[in-house]
């Protein structure tokens, strides 16, 4: 019997592969959830919900683009450094660069256009990141890999949010503390556990046109089981992210600065992050070996997505502090299990493993869209049903069509 196959790169690839992750969600949540909206809020108090819902609306359409795209770029790479590893540096260096502009910008249009510059650098990193897994990780080890790397979001997520209450007043500073840890994780990665694409090859002519031909850019969400993996993602991110995105504003006009321990909302955002990614924390952990364990993996994405919906619907009946606390522990935990099993099986469901990076960088989009958008989203809510209680009973609704989108996939148990 032939011995399992290994991870390449073992124990420092798994150690630096968490900080590269951890490094992205910092941003992404750190910028998202309190120095962006803050800034918005200072150049334009009276339209910063309009305003913030137009520009994270463009940063969807940006992110959106720009995933699938870099990845297929991506796969089509070929350095002495490998495939990945040049976009990798290239990508968080860029965006380091770019949050430090965002962050000194003044006027509201200027402001949109180096966020739009950031988020486009970050979905390159993103689809690279995400196509580094099935480099690496024989199947039989890749819910250990996808938990560790939803470990890395839960810390990643709360750096974030703790560091950058610090800097709401310089927002520059804020935005390279919490870059800071990316650019580390990235520069750790590429040094220690080396690209194992970087070697020689020749591909079949047939494969290269296949690849360069924009006619089959999107045929990944043609195959079956791709397109059901895309859509359970899509709607489940959409309902946590609009809720998350929007915790400042939720916090200052649905809950009341006044009720807030000590009145101060962003230090509420922070608290409230750090509760949700410990409670994701603990149900990360287990999650992903468990499965890799019993050798199943959507019953696991069913349990989250009906614990999502039913935890979201707390602050809808107790708009509270202690029930956005209650929220926050309840949705943590089940988006914990989530999220330690479903970057395994979208590795599973992919259709052609030359095109990995493209095909993961459409599944981002199924991340990045509903993240970035989830401003303009909650913005359509609020108005259309006047209030913030329908955004909780929206995240119930999307969650819970999560788990029915899972279960039609056929290649994976």
């Amino acid at each position: 019997m032939a011995p399992a196959a290994k991870i390449v790169g073992g124990a420092r690839f798994l150690s630096t592969f968490f900080l590269a992750n951890a490094g992205m969600f910092a941003i992404f949540q750190g910028m998202q959830q309190i120095l962006l909206p803050g800034q918005i809020a200072a150049l334009d108090s009276a339209g910063k919900v309009g305003a913030y819902g137009v520009l994270a609306s463009i940063g969807a359409l940006a992110a959106a683009v720009g995933n699938p795209i870099f990845g297929a770029l991506s796969d089509r790479t070929r350095s002495r450094f490998g495939r990945r590893t040049p976009w990798l540096l290239a990508s968080a260096v860029i965006a380091t660069l770019l949050l430090a502009v965002l962050g000194g910008m003044t006027e509201l249009f200027w402001l949109g256009a180096a966020y739009i510059g950031v988020m486009l650098a970050m979905s390159a990193y993103q689809a690279v990141i995400t196509a580094v897994m099935p480099d690496r990780v024989p199947e039989h080890r890749r819910g250990l890999v996808s938990s560790i790397a939803g470990i890395a979001t839960t810390l990643g997520v709360i750096y974030g949010l703790n560091i950058a209450p610090f800097f709401t007043d310089k927002p520059t500073l804020g935005y390279l503390a919490i870059a800071a840890l990316l650019l580390v994780g990235v520069v750790l990665l590429v040094l220690l556990a080396p690209d194992p694409t970087a070697r020689p090859g020749t591909e079949p002519e047939a494969v290269v046109k296949e690849r360069q031909s924009i006619r089959t850019f999107f045929s990944g969400l043609a195959d079956h089981d791709f397109a059901w993996a895309f859509w359970a993602r899509v709607a489940i991110m959409i309902g946590y992210w609009t809720v998350s995105t929007y915790q400042l504003y939720t916090l200052t006009d649905y809950i009341g600065a006044k009720n807030l321990p000590g009145g101060n909302t962003a230090a509420a955002v922070a608290l409230l992050g750090t509760i949700n990614m410990g409670s994701t924390f603990i149900t990360t952990l287990a999650a992903g070996p468990l499965s890799d364990r019993i050798g199943r993996r959507k019953i696991f994405v069913v349990i989250a997505s009906v614990g999502v919906a039913a935890g979201a619907l707390i602050p809808a009946f107790s708009p509270t502090w202690g029930g956005m606390i209650a929220y926050s522990i309840v949705v943590g935990l089940f988006f914990g299990v989530y999220t330690a099993v479903d970057q395994a099986i979208m590795t599973l469901v992919l259709p052609h493993a030359e095109n990995n990076a493209r095909d993961l960088g459409l599944l981002n989009v199924a991340t990045t869209g509903p993240q970035i958008a989830g401003p303009f989203i909650a913005a359509l809510v609020i108005t259309a049903f006047n209030g913030y209680a329908p955004l909780f009973v929206f995240t119930c609704i999307t969650a819970a069509l999560s788990a029915f989108f899972i279960l039609p996939i056929r290649k994976v148990r």
